[in-house]
C-alpha cells in the first residue's frame, strides 16, 4: 500500500508542475462535488455529474460555458459556491492557498514558491511572497469598491430591490473581475438588461479590464498609489508598460475592426454611441470575459471568425484571463521580423527577448494550435450533425477561457461535454504547464554533444 501511494504521490505530486496540474485537477472534483451537494440544486431540478463537473471546471476556468441556467439550477448556496469557483478559479488556487497560509503566518517553504511561481506564470521565484500579497490587496480592494458602487446602483435605478441588489452585485463582481462570464440575470441573457445602460457597461468593462491585463501592473499599481501617499518617485516597469499597451492596443484595435465588419449588418441602424459602446464591450469581452449586451449569433460569420481569433488571442499572462495571450503572439512576432531580416537576437525596444522566451512563445501556439484541431475533429465525430463552424467556436471558447457561445453547449451529448471540460482545464493551467508535466524531477545534463545536421524545413 506504501508503494503505491508512493508512486502515485509521484507520478501526480512529482515535481511541482505536476503538483500544480493535480491541485487544479482536485479542485475540480471538489467543485463538482460540492455543486452536487442537495442544498445547492433547487428543487425538481436533476443535476447530472457531468454537468457538475461541465460547471465546476468552467467556473474554476473561468470559462462560463455552460450547459444549464445558473439562476435555474443552484439555489443562492450553490450560486455562492459557485461565486467561490470563480474566485479560486480566477485569482488562481495556489494564490488562494497562499492567502490562507500569509494569514496563519505559515512558514512559506521553496515548494510552496515554486508552486506560487507557477500558479502567476512568474518567470522567478524572488519576491514572489510579496508579489502575491499586493496582487490579493489590490484584488479584494477593487472587488470591494466595485461590489458597493454596482449594489447602490442596481436598488437605486430599481433592478432589484435590496437584497437581490447585494447578491446580484456579490456574484456579478467577481464574475466580471475574474473574467468568468457566469451570470444570474433574470432572463439568463448575460449582460443584454443592461444592453443600453451605458453606466453598467462601463462599470463591467472597467473590471473585465482589470482582471484581463495582468497581476503585474495590478502589483505595481498599489505600491504607485503607496508611493504617492508617502511622496516616494515610482517608475513602472518595462514589462508593466508593455502589457498595458498591448491589451489596450488589441482591445482598441479589435473594437475598430468590430465596428468596421458589422457597420452595415448588426450595427446598422444604432447610433454612434450605442455601435461605439457595443463594439468596445464585445472586443474586449470576447477576449475572456464571455459577457455579452446582445446575442453573439447576431453577428455575421466574419465577425464569428475574427471572434475566434480574439479568443485564441486571450488577455495578458498572468491574469484572471486565458488563451495563448498577447505577450506570447508579440514574440512570435518578434521573432519572425528577427528572421526575415537575418538578425540574431529578437529585440524590443532596445532590449533582447530570451531564447528560451521565443521557444516557449512558438511551443504555446503550435500547442494550443493542436490541442484545438484535435478536439474540433473530436467533436465532428460526436456530433456530426452541428456545423463545424458552431464546434469550432465552442472549443476555442472553451480553450481561451473565453465562454461566449453560438448555442452548442446546451445541445451536445455527455461524451463531448467531457472534451470541452478537458479543453478547458487545459486552458486554464496553461499549455506550457502542461507540457512541462513531462520534466523529470531531476534536471539530466546532456554530456553528448552530438554533431549538427540540417534539414530542409518550409
Amino acid at each position: 500500500m506504501k508503494n503505491v501511494l508512493f508512486v502515485l504521490k509521484k507520478v501526480f505530486y512529482g515535481t511541482y508542475f505536476r503538483g500544480f496540474v493535480s491541485s487544479y485537477m482536485a479542485a475540480v472534483i471538489v467543485g463538482a462535488s460540492l455543486l452536487k451537494l442537495p442544498i445547492s440544486v433547487q428543487k425538481g431540478v436533476n443535476l447530472s455529474w457531468v454537468d457538475a463537473l461541465f460547471v465546476s471546471a468552467s467556473g474554476l476556468s473561468t470559462t462560463g460555458l455552460t450547459p444549464i441556467v445558473v439562476k435555474d439550477t443552484f439555489t443562492i448556496f450553490g450560486q455562492t459556491v459557485l461565486a467561490f469557483i470563480l474566485q479560486f478559479g480566477g485569482i488562481g488556487l495556489i494564490m488562494m492557498v497562499a492567502l490562507f497560509w500569509l494569514v496563519v503566518r505559515k512558514k512559506i517553504g521553496f515548494k510552496e514558491r515554486n508552486m506560487m511561481m507557477t500558479d502567476q506564470n512568474q518567470p522567478t521565484r524572488q519576491g514572489i511572497v510579496r508579489f502575491v500579497r499586493n496582487v490579493l490587496i489590490v484584488i479584494f480592494t477593487v472587488e470591494a469598491v466595485a461590489f458597493m458602487i454596482m449594489s447602490g446602483y442596481l436598488y437605486l435605478s430599481g433592478y432589484f430591490p435590496f437584497k437581490e441588489a447585494l447578491f446580484h452585485s456579490f456574484f456579478t463582481t467577481i464574475s466580471l473581475f475574474t473574467n468568468a462570464g457566469f451570470d444570474i440575470a433574470p432572463t439568463a441573457d448575460s449582460f443584454a438588461m443592461f444592453s443600453n445602460d451605458y453606466f453598467m457597461q462601463t462599470l463591467a468593462m472597467t473590471l473585465m479590464f482589470m482582471g484581463a491585463v495582468g497581476f503585474w501592473p495590478l502589483a505595481e499599481l498599489k505600491e504607485f498609489i503607496f508611493a504617492k501617499f508617502r511622496r516616494e518617485s515610482f517608475q513602472f516597469s518595462f514589462f508593466v508598460k508593455m502589457l498595458v499597451t498591448l491589451h489596450l492596443a488589441v482591445w482598441i484595435l479589435s473594437a475598430i475592426i468590430l465596428f468596421a465588419l458589422e457597420r452595415g449588418a448588426f450595427l446598422e441602424g444604432y447610433g454612434f454611441i450605442e455601435s461605439v459602446y457595443y463594439s468596445l464591450f464585445m472586443s474586449l469581452t470576447t477576449r475572456n470575459a464571455g459577457f455579452s449586451t446582445m446575442n453573439v449569433e447576431d453577428f455575421t460569420v466574419s465577425t464569428h471568425i475574427f471572434f475566434i481569433f480574439l479568443m485564441f488571442l486571450g488577455s495578458s499572462p498572468n491574469s484572471a484571463g486565458g488563451g495563448i495571450r498577447t505577450t506570447t503572439l508579440f514574440v512570435v512576432l518578434l521573432a519572425m521580423r528577427a528572421f526575415a531580416f537575418d538578425r540574431n537576437q529578437v529585440v524590443t525596444r532596445e532590449r533582447s527577448v530570451k531564447q528560451e522566451t521565443v521557444h516557449k512563445s512558438f511551443i504555446a501556439i503550435f500547442v494550443a494550435g493542436g490541442l484545438i484541431v484535435v478536439n474540433l475533429f473530436l467533436l465532428t465525430l460526436l456530433e456530426p450533425a452541428l456545423p463545424p463552424m458552431i464546434l469550432a467556436f465552442e472549443v476555442v471558447s472553451a480553450f481561451g477561457t473565453t465562454g461566449l457561445s453560438l448555442g452548442a453547449t446546451t445541445e451536445i451529448a455527455w461524451a463531448a461535454k467531457l472534451v470541452l471540460v478537458i479543453t478547458m482545464f487545459i486552458g486554464r493551467v496553461g499549455v506550457i504547464a502542461l507540457v512541462l508535466m513531462f520534466r523529470p524531477g531531476r534536471k539530466t545534463k546532456g554530456y553528448v554533444q552530438y554533431p549538427e545536421t540540417d534539414i530542409i524545413v518550409g
